[in-house]
């Protein structure tokens, strides 16, 4: 490297030093002067366990193979209806006739995702000898969930191999597919 060379070098950096400014821009006031802002001990809860969802419709079905084949609907919204888009809690149940329900609840989220004990599927339907109850939080179902809007949600999930029970009966074990809807 030449002697020139190296001085422009020299000279750059000196420059390059002198034009840097290592104070940061003050911030805005956005509160105002002498305007007290409070910051709360703890996250407000962004959910009101009773609080209503606003949903008015919601329909659900489920079609079961293996052991038992039928299919259940579950025409109207039940109790709890709790809806809260990603990243919210949610419990939304759909009713039957009878007792017969299907709840998913758990973390609401978008897209697939298996059943967990962060996302649970439980449905009953009509068997010919009583109701058979059937319960998925171990991965064993993908759920999905689209669309997860503030005003509507719905989806469908895919059960390989779920296992229930009846009350008076042996576990049964079937294939379960269904869909969910509320608005």
């Amino acid at each position: 490297m030449s002697k020139r060379t190296a001085t422009a070098i020299a000279a750059t950096l000196v420059l390059l030093a002198a034009c840097r400014n290592d104070e940061p821009a003050p911030l805005p006031d956005v509160a105002g002067a002498g305007t007290p802002v409070e910051i709360p001990d703890s996250p407000v809860p962004t959910v009101d366990p009773g609080a209503e969802t606003g949903f008015t419709l919601g329909a659900a079905a489920v079609t079961v193979t293996g052991t038992v084949n039928l299919s259940e609907t579950y025409p109207a919204l039940g109790l709890p209806a709790l809806w809260v888009p990603p990243p919210g809690d949610f419990a939304m149940t759909w009713a039957g006739a009878g007792e017969r329900v299907l709840t998913l609840s758990g973390v609401s989220f978008t897209a697939q995702q298996p059943t967990s004990s962060e996302r649970v599927l439980t449905f009953t339907i009509q068997a010919s000898d009583g109701l058979l109850g059937f319960t998925s939080d171990d991965g064993g179902c993908l759920v999905t969930i689209s669309p997860a809007l503030p005003d509507r949600m719905g989806g469908t999930f895919l059960c390989s191999a779920i296992s229930g029970e009846a009350s008076d009966g042996p576990p049964v074990t079937v294939a379960a597919q269904g869909t969910f809807s509320a608005e």
